[in-house]
């Protein structure tokens, strides 16, 4: 974990405890409320999963994806069996064992960190199974080589990332 990640990860701590205080002190309460805290609960988990289960390539893009669903941005998705046109990011989580799920618009894809490969290109992220049978690729509305050039000197070091475009060692 980097230096500069430590104090994001203490915030959501600090947060995630009071917020399971709280929901422990209200868990009788049946508001429709105490289930939106329990929402916030779970979205923490998987914020602080971003810091501590995924490897580097993974978060570069949960957080180019969460980037983009704040700052409008789109995305597209093309599968082997699947083609989705640009679409808003609706949510990005990282569940337990390092499963990380993305909603573009109405369609859900998944996958887990340490059964992919990654392929770094300026406008897109290729992810290609270890087995070589099945891969996802996102496509980005804006430029997404800015965004893995602040990281590329520990990211062409990753075992996991088998190709990074050279327009993108430019920046």
């Amino acid at each position: 974990m980097a230096r500069e990640d430590k104090e994001p990860l203490e915030c959501l701590e600090e947060v995630y405890r009071v917020l399971e205080k709280t929901l422990l002190h209200i868990q009788k309460n049946r508001s429709i409320h105490v289930k939106k805290l329990e929402t916030w609960a779970e979205d923490l988990r998987s914020q602080r999963r971003v810091f501590e289960d995924i490897t580097l390539p993974a978060r570069l893009i949960v957080e180019y994806l969460i980037e983009l669903q704040y700052k409008t941005g789109q995305a597209a998705l093309e599968t082997e069996h699947l083609r989705l046109s640009s679409s808003n990011v609706c949510t990005v989580k990282v569940e337990e064992f390092g499963i990380i799920k993305v909603v573009l618009g109405n369609l859900e894809v998944s996958w887990r960190d340490c059964d992919y490969y990654y392929y770094f290109y300026p406008d897109k992220a290729e992810l290609r199974a270890i087995d070589e049978r099945f891969s996802i690729r996102l496509f980005f509305s804006s430029d997404f080589s800015k965004h893995v050039s602040a990281r590329l000197t520990e990211l062409s070091e990753m075992p996991n990332v088998k190709y990074i475009h050279p327009q993108i060692e430019q920046w």
